[in-house]
């Protein structure tokens, strides 16, 4: 072993060697001597004018100290690109011996940065190589041999710094070309600085954009907190414990200063596994949190990601009235305050998936999964939610008030009238959507529940089928969308049953004429992108049927009653009738053209009415010409109403005009002329009776009469017919008294005949 010892002897005599080496050279060495021989070094190696107009000093043990003060950089004969007031760092002596760069501090105080790029587009740091670098880069590298070797891995020093700070560092961009003016001061803390293990960080930054001559200015100071881990070998990164807050002012921004701050508890980087990974990150800016956690792989190759999002509860009226964003009018002031949201996603670069998002707006709860593939576009999205009321986000329906339009003022332009559906988007959809929703409002129509299969393809949208329960019944309707032209066109196919119409049409457009139970069946078209103009293009034809109903607001009873007392000048009690018309049954056809509804074969069963009528009903007008005739049994209810019997037969005219604003009570009444041809039908009716019943008298006699002469004749036939038959029997009884005598001759002389036959053959024989 006398070897060994002999060997740490000689090693500990080259380390004391090299410990009185760096002594002597700390003690009797000025470094300030070198700087010519520095400045020569910086500008042959690498055409950088390097001024050092301050001290140089240094320490030794434990560290071997450093630092230089009033230090210029420039790129060959160009200004000054860096200034540094003063810079300080320290090296540990002895892990050097181990080929570890082990710094203690390096401190830079007032740094300047000066960067420009001129109109040209030519940076003042393009000219960063030498001739003689560009002579270097471009012969190939060799080994001793004279081959050439191939380029070596980046290999990394095992570098251990306890802190590192930068303070009062000032950059300066200039770019004339762009007409840009950026400058940034920062302040930068970096402690325990060693591969593979956490560096707390600390970094304030504050940084003003503006033109080049100090306007449109926007200034930003960001503070930002973290420990930074880097993995060399792994080629991976991790940052854990992120905090960043920012705060911006600008004269174009609605919220200045603009403060907003994230937080991140870990991010991951893995560069060979192509990962990464960030958990719980959340940004809080303008009373909005927005919390996130991704997970992604195979981000250079072949994407693959995870991951969730949450919107904590919020008001977006609030937000948007801090970003000065004007919301369009709508009638619930309330609405649109309260939003909260989550969402769980996953997919790649070909597609991606949503189970669930679970939207919460104001009392609305919206869950959808969906599905959506990138290459081609295509969607499958399946919505279910309850109580949402739509018509709180649409503007206040103003109240129309019927006026005449005056002779020559033109029609409303199509970009004066609002669109209720947004074309272009439309065009662009492609994909199925299945909505289940409860407690709908829309329109002011209240919809129990509804549940809808649609399919999109570039402007087509089909509804096979939309399913409805509303106003205690049901319609299913199959529809079609095409908005592939100018103007959108919609087909309606329903198939409604039980639904009570009068509220139904009170709610959509304050129609309250008709109630009933209702069952529609039949074919709608429509074109146009408004109320007004959906209304004014409806055609198709549809069979109604309402029973158990009434006509609101019009008493038909009543109105033939009128008119039957204003025939016999006596007046009605018109407190003894009720305000509505009800009826067993309501049935018709109706044909629409363009918004007008004629109902050819309408008829009405009621207990004292039958009422048949055609007319037109016009929804662009709002308004309704109509005439009915009313077969009446009469009403007990006033004695001015009474009717006898012929009355039965008789139809009476009412009619019904007007719009459908006007006082319900007042649209319909008695055609007089009408009734005064009823009456004057009904004298003819009663004259052709007393004609009728003479006419019977008079055929009654004559019938008695005849009868009389036929009993008569019948009876003078029947004698006659008597005595015929006695003569008929005398002469049979005398016929056959002759008969009787001439066969008993005949037969007296066939006897005398055979006997004489009978001796004449005895005769031969005897």
């Amino acid at each position: 072993m006398v070897w060994l010892k002999r060997l740490g002897l000689g090693i500990a005599a080259i380390v004391a060697l090299f410990v009185v080496a760096i002594i002597y050279v700390v003690v009797f060495i000025d470094p300030n001597d070198f700087k010519q021989e520095l400045q020569d070094v910086a500008s042959k190696q690498a055409n950088v004018t390097l001024r050092l107009d301050g001290d140089i000093s240094w320490s030794f043990f434990p560290w071997l100290g450093l630092e230089l003060a009033d230090v210029g950089v420039a790129l060959g004969s160009q200004s000054e690109l860096v200034k540094f007031g003063k810079v300080e760092f320290g090296l540990a002596i002895m892990p050097l011996l181990n080929q570890t760069v082990q710094v203690d501090r390096v401190k830079i105080i007032d740094l300047e940065a000066n960067l420009s790029v001129d109109k040209q587009g030519n940076p003042n740091w393009s000219n960063a190589a030498t001739e003689s670098d560009v002579a270097v880069e471009n012969v190939p590298s060799t080994s001793t041999d004279g081959s050439q070797s191939p380029s070596e891995p980046l290999s990394l020093p095992n570098i251990q710094l306890d802190q590192l700070l930068v303070q009062n560092a000032q950059l300066q961009y200039r770019d004339e070309q762009n007409n840009m003016l950026l400058k940034t001061a920062l302040d930068l803390e970096l402690n325990n600085v060693r591969w593979d293990e956490a560096w707390p960080m600390l970094l304030n930054v504050a940084v003003e954009k503006s033109d080049l001559s100090g306007q449109e200015k926007i200034q930003s100071n960001i503070t930002l907190g973290a420990n930074l881990s880097i993995f060399p070998e792994k080629e991976a990164f991790s940052l854990e414990g992120l905090t960043l807050k920012t705060e911006t002012k600008a004269a174009f921004l609605p919220v200045s200063p603009l403060v907003a701050s994230v937080t991140v508890k870990q991010v991951d980087f893995d560069l060979p596994q192509e990962n990464i990974l960030i958990e719980k990150a959340q940004l809080t800016s303008m009373g909005a949190t927005v919390s996130t956690s991704i997970n992604a792989y195979q981000i250079l190759s072949e994407p693959v990601f995870d991951g969730s999002l949450e919107l904590a509860d919020m008001n977006p009226r609030t937000l948007l009235a801090k970003l000065a964003i004007a919301l369009p009018e709508m009638s619930d002031e309330s609405a649109l305050t309260n939003v909260s949201a989550s969402l769980a996603v996953s997919g790649s670069s070909k597609k991606i998936q949503i189970s669930p998002l679970t939207l919460n707006l104001d009392q609305t709860t919206l869950n959808t999964t969906a599905q959506v593939n990138l290459d081609p576009l295509y969607w499958d999205i399946s919505v279910k939610g309850n109580a949402l009321d739509v018509d709180r986000y649409l503007p206040t329906k103003s109240d129309e008030v019927a006026t005449e339009v005056p002779s020559g003022t033109p029609a409303p332009t199509s970009s004066e009238v609002a669109e209720l559906l947004p074309i272009e988007l439309i065009r662009q959809l492609n994909g199925r959507v299945s909505i289940e929703l409860e407690n709908l409002k829309v329109l002011n129509l209240k919809l129990d529940s509804i549940t809808a299969k649609s399919t999109q393809s570039n402007g087509l949208v089909k509804l096979e089928p939309l399913n409805v329960n509303l106003y205690s019944g049901s319609a299913m309707l199959n529809a079609n969308l095409d908005a592939r032209q100018n103007t959108p066109r919609i087909s309606v196919y329903p198939d409604v049953k039980n639904v009570q119409i009068q509220p139904l049409l009170n709610d959509f457009m304050e129609l309250e004429k008709i109630a009933g139970s209702t069952f529609i069946n039949g074919n709608l078209d429509l074109t146009g992108n408004s109320i007004e103009s959906l209304m004014g293009s409806l055609s198709g034809d549809l069979l109604v049927e309402v029973n158990d109903g009434a006509l609101v607001g019009m008493n038909l009873t009543k109105a033939v009653c009128e008119g039957i007392a204003v025939t016999r000048n006596e007046s009605l009690a018109k407190s003894s009738f009720g305000e509505n018309t009800p009826f067993e049954r309501l049935t018709f056809p109706a044909h629409i053209v363009d918004g007008e509804i004629s109902t050819p074969g309408l008829t009405i069963a009621a207990v004292t009415l039958k009422v048949t009528g055609d007319g037109v009903i016009s929804l662009p007008n709002k308004s309704l010409d109509y005439r009915t005739n009313i077969a009446f049994a009469g009403s007990e209810l006033d004695n001015a109403c009474r009717v006898k019997d012929t009355f039965t037969k008789l139809a009476f005219p009412v009619v019904c005009k007007g719009n459908f604003s006007d006082d319900p009570a007042g649209l319909c009444g008695p055609d007089l002329a009408g009734f005064g041809k009823v009456f004057a039908d009904l004298a003819k009716i009663e004259l052709n009776a007393k004609l009728d019943a003479e006419k019977a008298r008079a055929k009654v006699k004559l019938e008695a009469e005849k009868a009389r002469a036929e009993e008569k004749l019948a009876a003078e036939k029947a004698r006659a017919q008597e005595k015929l038959d006695a003569e008929k029997v005398r002469a049979q009884e005398k016929l056959d008294a002759e008969k009787a005598k001439a066969k008993a001759k005949l037969k007296e002389e066939e006897d005398k005949a055979k006997e004489k036959l009978k001796n004449s053959l005895k005769g031969l024989f005897d």
